[in-house]
């Protein structure tokens, strides 16, 4: 949401932005135009005046009028249809503005990113905003069948073509947006541009991601590297050496920034990619005529949609029975929304990567986005175990879909992708009708970025974690392992077999019972057994702790304490997997060892289990 600024002072709301832009109320309210900065920031009160001046007029400046948009239209040669539509467009917004509703939350955000005359607040767990009024709605369709008309008297309208996809989007008629868009025939690069936004506003993200390329293509070279420009969802301090490269030669920066901003890498085309130009031609369209605020359109407008979107709802909030000021207008971005922006460091290097280094919450942030596809994001539980073939290692991606997560009922679609940004094609394995757990597997020949994620389209919620995956050290002769449901209790365990049923996470409850799948690389038999081991010890236990576990007297410390002799599969395979019972133990972190030792040498691999509950 968004307001401007009236001195307040508001706490931090969860996470959605809104911007609060002062507006006149003509017939309503004084025509005093009274802006509002709801901030805990020093910002000035602007001045009051007058009524803003009307945007569908190009400014005067010094006296001599500033060259016409070429996108408006000109007076001379529109249709009367066109002319008709440009009058009703501007009745029905100035009707829209008046009838908007009250909004009742909002009272404790405070701003956090300053733009110009307006303010954005973080509000994704604020109230949602008022229904619009039946008659705005009304009002909308007829304007509409006005739009539709004007369109098929001249497709080269380009002010109709824009105003008619972009009541549709409004109006939540994705069909007509897209036919809309298609029927446009005026200028190439703007038809184009709207046919991304519209297919976009669809989620078919193949075909905008085509559509926005062949508008980038056909614009003028300018308007090119100002669409492509990233600056706005950058990190301030890279926007020197960034501005210090040529426009022509950022498409590389460019690229691996996208894709590691982009929220899910199952989604077939590049969504947030298309999401920034959707930004730039809605923002365009909306310089073209009056929007609900009644501010003249300037760079501080043009900032806030291309970082958080442009708005999707309205209403008004006043400051109170104390405050004499008339009401302002609340534009309410869609929620909830994310920042999808990886920190400086992983854009430098993204083979270092940490899933620490994507935070959705990041306060004060560069951008924000609400993924079409998925009206909730959340970090996905996971474990990754890592096991050979031959001289190429296979990683499992574990994932476990929590009740928190409210990923609601299946189907689900799981993605495991291996990205090395060198230039290679990524590596990835999808699952359609996933369970709620499991793993999937690929090779990884080199360090890669992983991200494993899991998509609900019933419940449009999204998961995932991203980390990096280095091959297994050459001569590895004992493998990680993978948590499971149950143990495998088959004579010839398999990895394939039992990825289908993985636990999923490092995460357990205390009293349960779950299994263990491993590998081992090295000669075994009846004649040369192995001694196995697999001993779970509490993190942090003191040394008196410990001491009584040794002796058999503390379960709280060593819940777990297994060794066997393995001497070998019948069919020579390297695959082990046992049951594990976990006792009720206190909740916390418990190191979880697996050892094998032989003939002199002892492997070991180690992973940390947090169980949850406990005494």
């Amino acid at each position: 949401m968004n307001q401007i600024a009236r001195r307040r002072t508001m706490s931090a709301a969860s996470f959605s932005w809104a911007l609060a832009a002062f507006v006149s109320l003509s017939s309503v309210f004084s025509p005093v135009f009274s802006p509002v900065f709801s901030s805990t920031v020093s910002a000035q009160t602007p001045p009051v005046g007058p009524p803003p001046a009307d945007t569908t007029r190009p400014p005067v400046v010094g006296g001599i009028a500033a060259p016409a948009d070429p996108l408006r239209g000109n007076p001379a040669t529109m249709s009367s249809l066109g002319s008709q539509a440009r009058t009703m467009q501007d009745g029905f917004e100035r009707n829209h503005r008046t009838g908007l509703r009250f909004y009742n939350g909002g009272a404790d955000a405070s701003c956090e990113v300053p733009l110009g005359r307006i303010c954005y607040w973080n509000n994704n767990g604020d109230v949602p905003p008022p229904a619009e009024r039946n008659d705005a709605k009304l009002e909308r369709d007829q304007l509409l069948d006005l739009l539709a008309q004007a369109q098929a008297a001249d497709p080269k309208d380009d002010w109709v073509n824009g105003m008619r996809v972009r009541y549709a989007i409004e109006s939540e008629q994705r069909d007509v947006a897209i036919r809309a868009a298609r029927a446009c025939k005026g200028t190439q690069w703007w038809c184009e541009a709207l046919e991304g936004l519209a297919l976009h506003n669809a989620n078919q993200h193949k075909d905008a991601t085509t559509a926005f390329a062949r508008a980038l293509a056909s614009m003028p070279v300018a308007q090119q590297c100002t669409w492509t420009d990233l600056s706005w969802w950058l990190d301030p301090t890279t926007h020197a050496a960034y501005k210090a490269t040529p426009c022509a030669s950022r498409s590389a920066e460019n690229m691996r920034v996208m894709r590691l901003a982009q929220p899910l890498w199952m989604i077939p085309s590049n969504d947030i990619q298309n999401e920034l130009y959707a930004r730039r031609t809605m923002s365009r369209v909306h310089s073209l005529a009056r929007i609900p605020y009644d501010l003249q359109w300037g760079d501080d407008l043009l900032e806030s949609q291309i970082r958080y979107g442009w708005p999707t709802a309205w209403s008004v909030q006043n400051g109170g029975v104390a405050d004499p000021r008339p009401p302002s207008v609340i534009g309410h971005e869609p929620t909830p929304s994310y920042d999808f922006m990886p920190t400086v460091e992983a854009i430098a290097k993204p083979l270092s990567a940490t899933p620490g280094d994507w935070n959705p919450k990041r306060q004060k942030a560069r951008m924000r986005y609400a993924p079409r596809f998925a009206t909730g994001f959340g970090a996905l539980p996971n474990q990754f175990a890592r096991f050979l073939r031959g001289d190429t290692t296979i990683v499992a991606g574990g994932y476990r879909l929590m009740r928190e997560l409210e990923m609601g009922r299946a189907p689900y679609t799981a993605a495991l992708t291996l990205d090395a940004f060198d230039g290679r094609e990524p590596r990835q394995a999808m699952r359609d009708s996933a369970q709620a757990n499991g793993a999937l597997l690929l090779p990884v020949p080199s360090p890669m970025l992983a991200s494993l994620e899991v998509l609900a389209p019933v419940g449009k919620r999204a998961a995932r974690v991203r980390t990096v995956i280095t091959p297994l050290p050459a001569g590895t002769r004992l493998s990680e392992y993978l948590l499971l449901q149950r143990g495998d209790v088959s004579a010839t365990p398999m990895l394939e077999r039992n990825a289908l049923q993985a636990y999923g996470s490092n995460e357990i409850e205390g009293g349960t019972s779950i299994g263990i799948y491993w590998e081992m690389y090295r000669e075994v038999s009846p004649g040369q057994p192995l001694q196995v081991s697999l001993r779970a010890t509490r993190v942090g236990a003191g040394f008196l702790q410990k001491l009584g576990s040794s002796f058999g007297l503390s379960k709280s410390v060593t819940p777990v304490s297994i060794k066997y002799n393995d001497n070998g599969r019948p069919d020579g395979g390297p695959g082990r997997s046992l049951n594990i019972n976990f006792p009720q133990v206190p909740a916390g972190d418990y190191q979880l060892t697996l050892m094998v030792s032989g003939a002199g040498t002892t492997d070991s691999t180690t992973q940390v289990i947090r169980v949850k509950g406990g005494k």
